[in-house]
């Protein structure tokens, strides 16, 4: 295997892990801002005696972490384009 194949494959490689750190740390995100929201429903509900006021913040909450999790899907089937769309920005490179 020559130079150029073997920095090819180190940046494929580089690449992909790059792609599954930023997954990892998106997950992360997105499980401590639902976290936050639920604790933020919880409080509201706790300190809150209108029980109108009370209801239409769970419905908000409710809405963003609905949001965050179709956010997270469509991600998901976004990655591998992404990844594919990082190959070829190194193959650009070794041009």
């Amino acid at each position: 295997m020559d130079n150029s194949n073997q920095a090819s494959g180190y940046n494929e490689s580089n690449n992909e892990n790059l792609v599954e750190d930023l997954k990892k740390s998106l997950k992360n995100t997105i499980d401590e801002t639902k976290n936050i929201l639920e604790d933020l429903e919880r409080t509201i509900a706790k300190t809150i005696n209108d029980e109108a006021t009370s209801n239409e913040s769970k419905k908000i909450v409710d809405l963003i972490s609905s949001e965050i999790t179709n956010y997270k899907l469509s991600e998901s089937q976004n990655s591998s384009k992404t990844n594919d769309d990082l190959k070829g920005f190194n193959n650009l490179e070794e041009e």
